[in-house]
């Protein structure tokens, strides 16, 4: 009895696990061969101290080591080897056990595989941090404050394709991980801009070649080259590429919500007076349209008639008589009738 308990025990703790595993499942038919084993990819890794003069992106750079950029056929074994790992477990986690022993003994094989699964996701991560750094490229004049985050939600990017990316259908690695970087971070940015959280303002270097743009293209209806710019503002022509390229994303970037309340001129008036539409209905009052409308559409249709020539079209008394061929008097009673009904629907609604 014992036995069986600690074996029911050990198969939950093996489906336990397979359900934690944050990857697809991936199932292809070489991994149902016994003799099959993808290879393992591990780079000899080269670590740097830090000194006090290295920036956050040199401290990123060399935590954990440095390697050698992967090539497509390491890349696709990394992934071989992921996905075998966890088909392995996966099947382990649904086969049943005679003994205790058995059941430790394919918990000790799962949780072997993965220890390797750990060893390729790192080492992928590892070998992909440039990217990051190249991604994050274009937020570098928002000031090295900022940048370790930046650093810290591209490596959540990296490490979420790792685990999403499916490596059966044909696309690079490299393409898929770039795109989800560049997507969380022009979020992160975003939402930041929005609450107000970066005191951005551009630099003089900045200022000076979005003046030198601007007014060149006044003149001559075209973007200058970097050329034409580094000459005319007296800086070195790589340098005046890395400042458009700012002055790009600074021109891109959200601009924060404005109260309706803040004061923009001397006398005070506010933002609100401006975008007002005084002929625009409150709320409550087409919630009140709305249930009128619906109370009269209960009404017979000769009173729905009367009421819609009445108190839409503004006709009189005498005018909607004609168009009925009734007396001013009928008109008025089947009117005092309809009103006196919807006032009942009405207030029975409320």
């Amino acid at each position: 009895m014992a036995a069986t308990k600690q074996t029911t025990e050990i198969q939950a703790e093996l489906r336990a696990l397979a359900e934690s595993l944050p990857f697809p499942a991936i199932d292809l038919p070489e991994f149902h061969r016994a003799d099959f084993d993808p290879p393992r990819v591990r780079q000899t890794r080269t670590y740097v101290e830090p000194d006090s003069s290295m920036q956050a992106v040199g401290r990123f750079l060399i935590e954990r080591g440095t390697v050698e950029l992967l090539g497509p056929e390491l890349t696709l074994d990394l992934f071989t080897e992921i996905h075998w790992c966890c088909t392995k477990i996966r099947a382990l986690s649904r086969k049943r056990f005679k003994s205790p022993e058995a059941a430790r003994a394919a918990l000790v094989e799962a949780r072997r595989l993965v220890s390797r699964i750990e060893a390729a996701e790192e080492e992928l991560f590892i070998a992909n941090r440039r990217l990051i750094v190249n991604c994050i490229k274009p937020y570098f004049w928002i000031g090295p404050v900022w940048i370790a985050d930046f650093l810290q939600e591209a490596s959540k990017a990296l490490a979420n394709a790792v685990r999403k990316f499916d490596y059966t259908r044909g696309t690079p690695f490299y393409s898929y991980s770039q795109k989800a970087i560049q997507n969380r971070l022009r979020n992160f940015f975003r939402d930041h801009v929005r609450a107000g959280s970066f005191g951005i303002r551009p630099s003089r270097e900045m200022q000076l070649v979005k003046s030198i743009v601007d007014t060149w293209k006044r003149d001559y209806g075209e973007d200058p080259s970097d050329e034409v710019v580094a000459k005319i503002a007296d800086l070195p022509v790589d340098r005046i590429a890395k400042v458009r390229s700012f002055v790009h994303q600074w021109e891109r970037m959200p601009a924060p919500p404005v109260s309706l309340d803040a004061l923009f001129n001397e006398d005070g008036g506010s933002l609100y007076e401006v975008v007002e539409d005084p002929l625009a209905r409150a709320a409550s009052q087409g919630a009140e349209v709305a249930e009128v409308w619906k109370a009269m559409e209960k009404l017979p249709e000769r009173a729905r008639y009367i009421m819609k020539l009445r108190f839409i079209e503004g006709r009189t008394l005498e005018e909607t008589g004609r168009l009925l061929s009734l007396t001013r008097a009928r008109i008025k009673q089947i009117q005092d009738a309809a009103l006196k009904k919807l006032r009942q629907m009405l207030k029975s609604e409320e």
